[in-house]
Order: C-alpha cells, then sequence, then structure tokens
C-alpha cells in the first residue's frame, strides 16, 4: 500500500520486503530511504491526531522524537522536496 501511493506522488519507490526474505535494510524504500512496515488490528489512540490537529509529535525517555502524520501529508512533503533539490 505504502509502496503504490508513494508512486502516485511521483515518488521512486520499492518493496524490498517480497517472499519474507527480510532485506537487511527495511521493508519498503522510497526516495533513497528505507522504511519498516508494521501492520497492527489496533493501534494506540494517542498517536492519532485529535481535534483539528494534523498529526502527534511523541517522544520516549532516550529516544528520539517522532511524529504521526497521515502518510499522504508525508509524501507530499517528501515529493515537494525531492522536487525542489533534486
Amino acid at each position: 500500500m505504502a509502496v503504490k501511493l508513494a508512486k502516485e506522488f511521483d515518488l521512486e519507490a520499492f518493496n524490498r520486503d517480497r517472499g519474507g526474505a527480510q532485506h537487511e535494510k527495511g521493508d519498503v524504500e522510497i526516495a533513497g530511504k528505507f522504511y519498516g512496515c508494521k501492520r497492527r488490528k489496533k493501534a494506540p489512540k494517542w498517536i492519532f491526531p485529535e481535534k483539528e490537529e494534523v498529526g502527534v509529535i511523541f517522544k520516549a525517555d532516550y529516544h528520539l522524537p517522532y511524529i504521526s502524520v497521515p502518510i499522504e501529508h508525508y509524501f507530499l512533503l517528501l515529493a515537494l522536496v525531492n522536487k525542489e533539490f533534486n
């Protein structure tokens, strides 16, 4: 799903984990970067935006902060950056 959507934003994207081969760098490659893919029936409610938020920034002790945003927003930003700098 992520690779197909990335291609809709004209991003170069590949599924690197076909057939359970477990690619050493990640499950998918999008615009030259590797990403892991996780799927669960349910995700924690706090990871989803509420009210008028567009995303959620979160941090655990001794870890870097991360952001949870809809994948379309992230791919749009990535496509704009790639267009500007490539």
